[in-house]
């Protein structure tokens, strides 16, 4: 199997169809990166030739260049599969519609609206100022990994001290965590902010009952060290460990894929991908609603129950036991084959034998 899944939609592109960016409230959108002018990190887009816009020019500039995580990034024009010859990521530029792939135009018009001269942007899949984090339930993403303690990212010299991310929550969001003060060895405060990406980061303080704005000099968040504790999403908790000094900072966002519809079951695959959906007796040829005659495109049958123990790695060891390459493992939904069981939209492995680099 070529294709593997490594979560569903990674972080998603800029649909871009708003102009001011205070109309957007999650990361990277929310200033943590900018201070609020697209244009500081976005050339915004392309006019085609029919005289269209197209956005995907304003999310590549970013995406082309961030430095790394858990979504393969950067992302370059070359990483676009072309079929039968490789790639690690669905086309964001290539036609919509390919008889030979079983694509064709969504179906849904919030995305079908936004092909350009009959050929795909990001913003038909993803919408960075509008897309709900329900729609790809299982698909967050966070740039560290949840439970892992992390050395500092900057800040003050010296200490040796470590965070972990316990709970990242569902709202997407940049965030700076900098020691404040340190209480002997027990613990100490810290501050928040969430445009560390600038030069000048604003602050959040903790005035006791509460986050508000506040300086770099501000009063911090109480922690004990081996204890979780809040950020200012309730939802995101974070631990530390003792060694670190007043100013080290840990620098980490919190995200999820801005998609324009739901793919609960697959569901945004299926929007261009239809002819792709069947189950066992329609991908036997034994439907006779869709008989083979030369043309119609049959494939591995979807939304079909399976027993998640009984799935073997490329070495023939159960799943269960592993190969120790947990990229190429298939993920069921609640047990169901889905197009997302063996396909990753973003960051795909070129090889199930292989173990990319991430």
């Amino acid at each position: 199997m070529r294709t593997r899944w490594l979560g569903t939609l990674a972080a998603a592109a800029v649909a871009a169809l708003l102009p001011v960016l205070a109309s957007a409230a999650e990361a990277p959108h929310d200033a943590s990166f900018s201070d609020g002018s697209c244009d500081n990190c976005h050339a915004m887009y392309d006019t085609s030739a029919s005289g269209a816009k197209n956005y995907a020019k304003g999310c590549i500039t970013c995406h082309n260049n961030h430095p790394g995580g858990p979504s393969g990034f950067p992302w370059q024009t070359s990483d676009q599969a072309t079929p039968g010859l490789g790639g690690s990521q669905h086309s964001w530029s290539g036609p919509a519609v390919n008889a030979a792939r079983g694509a064709q135009m969504p179906s849904d018009y919030s995305m079908y609206k936004r092909v350009i001269d009959g050929n795909l942007q990001c913003a038909v899949c993803h919408d960075a100022h509008n897309g709900n984090p329900t729609y790809a339930p299982n698909s967050r993403q966070t740039s560290i990994p949840v439970g892992v303690a992390q050395n500092k990212s900057g800040g003050a010299t010296g200490g040796t001290g470590q965070m972990t991310l316990v709970t990242p929550g569902s709202k997407a969001a940049g965030y700076r965590v900098q020691i404040q003060t340190v209480n002997g060895g027990t613990g100490g405060t810290f501050i928040l902010s969430h445009d560390f990406g600038l030069a000048t980061p604003s602050w959040f303080n903790w005035n006791g009952a509460a986050w508000v704005a506040g300086t770099s000099t501000g009063t911090g968040m109480p922690f004990t060290n081996g204890a979780a504790v809040a950020l200012d999403d309730p939802a995101v908790t974070v631990k530390f460990s003792a060694g670190y000094v007043v100013g080290n900072n840990w620098d980490f966002y919190v995200a999820f894929p801005f998609l324009r519809v739901t793919n609960v079951a697959d569901a945004l695959c299926k929007n261009c991908h239809a002819e792709r959906v069947m189950n066992a007796t329609r991908a036997m040829g034994n439907d006779p609603g869709y008989a083979p005659n030369g043309s119609r495109l049959f494939s591995h049958p979807v939304n079909v129950s399976m027993d998640p123990a009984t799935i073997a790695d490329t070495n023939g060891v159960l799943q269960t036991t592993g190969d120790g390459n947990g990229a190429n493992d298939l993920k069921l939904d609640a047990g169901v084959v889905r197009c997302t069981t063996c396909h990753a939209v973003h960051n795909a492995s070129s090889s199930s034998l292989t173990l990319d680099a991430r």
